[in-house]
């Protein structure tokens, strides 16, 4: 009996080990005060909330599966999930464009050769002084 439930649980162990599930979740400030338009060039899955701050928050959640924490780790710290806001010279931008650092994340592998589950979701909080365009992909400042 007892070698039965030792054999369970490593069978069950080994199951849950292919299937282990990572979630990290990461936060961007952009600055926008002096901004009238804003161009979202992003890749991926994204969602638009309006919220009473006077900056972008962009809150991004990652979840890996079958791998380790420190290939999430690595990702992370190379940038896979970034976003960048690129503007003007001037100290104060009227327009400014916020996209994905790589455009063109290729799908993830272990060494065994076999394909890990990476699923990225980011919620963009722009402010409520802003209008949001049909296709989420242009924010222009609300006259006052």
């Amino acid at each position: 009996m007892r070698q039965c439930c030792i054999l369970l649980s490593l069978i069950l162990g080994s199951i849950t080990g292919l299937h282990a599930q990572m979630e990290k979740t990461m936060y961007q400030v952009f600055e926008v005060d002096s901004a009238q338009t804003i161009q979202l060039d992003i890749t991926g899955e994204y969602h638009i909330e309006k919220w009473a701050g006077n900056s972008i928050l962009v809150e991004t959640t990652i979840q890996l599966w079958d791998a380790n924490k420190e290939i999430l780790g690595h990702l992370i710290k190379e940038g896979r999930y970034d976003l960048i806001a690129d503007s003007t010279s001037d100290p104060h931008p009227r327009d400014v464009r916020i996209y994905t650092k790589y455009i063109d994340r290729k799908p993830l592998k272990r060494r065994d050769g076999q394909k890990c589950l990476e699923i990225a979701v980011s919620k963009i909080f722009v402010p409520d002084t802003f209008l949001i365009s049909e296709d989420r992909q242009r924010l222009t400042r609300k006259e006052r």
